[in-house]
């Protein structure tokens, strides 16, 4: 028991930690973003790519070791694991590509419910605040707010993209009926979110939404995604991570963070090694391409293919409770 709680403390302090890194770095990017108007179009543009470029990369390690999770789940070899975690990727990549929206919509509500169930963890981490099931659905469309005002604000950028995906989704989204009903389930999710944490008096998920909302309103919408992605879901993501791998878990349980950290990184250094081979790539691709709004949407649909068994993996560990080393 006292290992347990000991983990458990850890844990929390961990979170605490990469919760406070992530605030400030999307309040700066939020700032940095509002500076970065006043320059010339062109600089405005290279400062975005850079942004969005940092944000993905940063994102990339956070699902590196799921097949080294999901055998400990399993108990069945790495290797084979590994096997299926890349043919689930295929399946998914097949499904979008031939269904459309029959595939891409399921997918697209199944990363709103990981994103919204990560934030969630974190709460019930970090604030030790387990609300009401209403008040959690409030508080988890609240926390996707870099993801659903960027699709609200987007307008004709992601309309030519979401139609080279899908004709009939890429119609719905530019919609101005459909943007305003993104807009405004998250302000009122939002609304009923804070006044909940108001409340509890848990003034930091004020904060946290405050601030994902501030950054989804006004930084340029792939920025919003880009930089919350890898600054802040994927930042949180990995501070668990540390109390789920096994040489890293140990390692922290003696107080040793720095090397538990550098132990999490070289397990996870392989995986994400080949996830930049393959974004630069996509990249590679898409600049090239002789239709870039088609080589877009194609690179999309295979980095959400890759997505799916991560989210299916972290939904598992969710369920399951957090999975401890072994003694």
């Amino acid at each position: 028991m006292d290992r347990v709680r000991s983990t458990a403390a850890l844990r929390g302090d961990v979170l605490a930690v990469s919760v406070q890194w992530s605030r400030w770095l999307v309040l700066g990017t939020v700032v940095l973003c509002l500076f970065a108007r006043g320059l010339p179009a062109a600089a405005e543009n290279v400062f975005a790519l850079v942004l969005v470029a940092a944000g993905l990369l940063a994102g990339l390690p956070h699902g590196s070791i799921d097949h080294r999770l999901a055998a400990r789940l399993t108990g069945w070899p790495t290797p084979v694991v590994a096997t299926g975690y890349a043919v689930v990727a295929v399946l998914t990549w097949v499904l979008l590509v031939t269904t459309g929206p029959v595939a891409l919509l399921p997918v697209l509500v199944l990363s709103l419910v990981h994103f919204a169930l990560g934030e969630l963890e974190v709460i019930r981490e970090t604030a030790r605040w387990r609300p009401s099931r209403a008040v959690q659905l409030t508080v988890g469309v609240a926390a996707t707010g870099a993801l659903l005002l960027p699709l609200a604000r987007s307008g004709r950028q992601l309309a030519d993209v979401a139609v080279s995906i899908s004709p009939q989704l890429g119609v719905l989204l530019a919609a101005g009926p459909s943007r305003i009903a993104l807009a405004a389930v998250w302000a009122s999710a939002a609304l009923l979110a804070v006044a909940a944490a108001l409340r509890a008096r848990h003034y930091s998920i004020v904060v946290d939404i405050m601030l994902v909302g501030a950054l989804g309103a006004l930084a340029p919408p792939l920025v919003a995604f880009a930089v919350w992605f890898g600054g802040w879901h994927a930042l949180r993501h990995s501070a668990r991570l540390l109390t789920l791998e096994q040489r890293s878990a140990a390692l922290l349980e003696r107080g040793q963070l720095q090397r538990a950290i550098g132990a999490l990184a070289r397990v996870a250094a392989g995986p994400t090694l080949a996830a930049v081979v393959v974004l630069a790539a996509l990249l590679v691709v898409t600049v090239t391409a002789a239709e870039p709004t088609a080589a877009v949407g194609a690179t999309l649909v295979v980095l959400l293919a890759l997505t799916v068994p991560h989210m299916l993996v972290v939904l598992w560990i969710d369920h399951r409770g957090a999975i401890h080393p072994q003694p």
